[in-house]
C-alpha cells in the first residue's frame, strides 16, 4: 500500500453512540476494501492538536492510550486515536498473535501519515505525534521517511524496538531464516516469531520489514530526526534498555524517566504521564 494510494477523504464522521465521552468516530479510506476507524475529540483554537498510536497489534481501545487520549482532550488539546488496520477492515479488536499477519511496517506507516494529513487539513496545525511502545517505532519510521510532513514533535512513550526480545543470536538466525524463505517463495506464509509473539505467521518480506527496525535503525532515526523527539519511560518498566536510552539522552534526545512507572503507565502514574506529555506539547501541568 503506498502513500499516494491512500484515499485522504473523510469517509465516516460522527456515530450515535460514540465509544469514548466526547469523542467521534471518524473513518478513512485506506486501501481496497480497507476503512480504518478513528476516535477524534475536537479541541481549543490555541491548543495543540495530537495523534497518539498504539502499541504492537493493540487498538485505540488499550488503556494506555485511551486513558491519555481522554486526559489531554479534557484538558482542551485536539486529540485523534486511530487503530491501525493491520489489513483487516474496520479493524475492533487486538490481533493475536497466532493469527496470519499481512501487514507490513510500510503499509502501517502509510496510514499514520493518511491520518497524520487528516489531522493536520483538519485542524490546521502541525501535530504532536504521540506513540506507545512499538508504537513508537512507527512514528520514527513515520517520521524518517517522510520528510515533508508537518510535524510539530514526536513524544515516544515506553520506547521498544523489533529484535529485543529474540537477542542478538536468536535474531540474527531469524532474519537468515526470513532472508533463505524469502528467495525461495516470496509469497509463501511461514511461522516466526516478533517482538512479544512467540508464533507469528506471514511472509518472510513483512516479517523483514518490522526487524529491519532493531535497535541501531531507530537510534540512527531519532538521532537525525528533523523534528524534536522526547522519550518517557517509567524507571521500572523491565521492557526497555535504560543504558540504550541514556546514551540516547547523551547525544540530545529529550529523555524523561518517571519514577516507579511501568511499561504501561498504569493508573497509579497515569497523571505522571500526563504531567510529562503536557511539558513536552504545552509547557504545563494538569489541574
Amino acid at each position: 500500500m503506498a502513500v499516494n494510494g491512500l484515499i485522504l477523504g473523510l469517509v465516516g464522521a460522527l456515530l450515535s453512540a460514540a465509544a469514548h465521552a466526547g469523542s467521534a468516530r471518524m473513518e478513512l479510506d485506506l486501501a481496497p476494501g480497507v476503512v480504518g476507524q478513528a476516535e477524534y475529540w475536537p479541541g481549543g483554537a490555541n491548543m495543540p492538536a495530537v495523534l497518539i498510536m498504539h502499541g504492537f497489534l493493540q487498538t485505540r481501545d488499550f488503556p494506555t492510550v485511551s486513558r491519555l487520549a481522554e486526559a489531554l482532550a479534557d484538558e482542551g488539546f485536539s486529540v485523534l486515536l486511530p487503530t491501525l488496520s493491520l489489513g483487516l477492515n474496520r479493524r475492533q479488536q487486538s490481533l493475536a498473535c497466532e493469527a496470519v499477519h499481512t501487514h507490513s511496517m510500510p503499509q502501517d506507516v502509510a496510514e499514520l501519515r493518511a491520518w497524520s494529513e487528516w489531522l493536520i487539513e483538519r485542524t490546521g496545525k502541525a501535530p504532536v505525534l504521540i506513540g506507545h511502545s512499538v508504537g513508537g517505532v512507527q512514528l520514527a519510521a513515520l517520521l524518517d521517511g517522510n520528510p515533508d510532513l508537518r510535524i510539530g514533535r514526536v513524544a515516544l512513550i515506553s520506547l521498544s524496538y523489533f529484535g529485543d526480545e529474540q537477542g542478538p543470536e536468536q535474531l540474527a538466525d531469524l532474519r537468515a531464516r526470513a532472508r533463505a524463505d524469502l528467495q525461495r517463495d516470496p509469497q509463501a506464509m511461514h511461522s516466526y516469531a516478533l517482538s512479544y509473539c512467540r508464533q507469528y505467521t506471514t511472509t518472510a518480506a513483512d516479517l523483514l520489514s518490522y526487524l529491519d527496525w532493531d535497535k541501531e535503525r531507530l537510534r540512527h532515526a531519532l538521532l537525525s530526526a528533523s523534528r524534536p523527539v522526547s522519550v518517557i519511560y517509567g524507571d521500572k518498566d523491565e521492557r526497555i534498555d535504560k543504558a540504550w536510552l541514556d546514551a540516547l539522552g547523551s547525544r540530545g534526545v529529550d529523555v524523561r524517566p518517571v519514577a516507579g512507572a511501568n511499561h504501561f503507565f498504569d493508573l497509579a502514574h497515569e497523571f505522571d504521564l500526563l504531567d510529562e506529555i503536557l511539558r513536552v506539547t504545552a509547557g504545563g501541568k494538569h489541574g
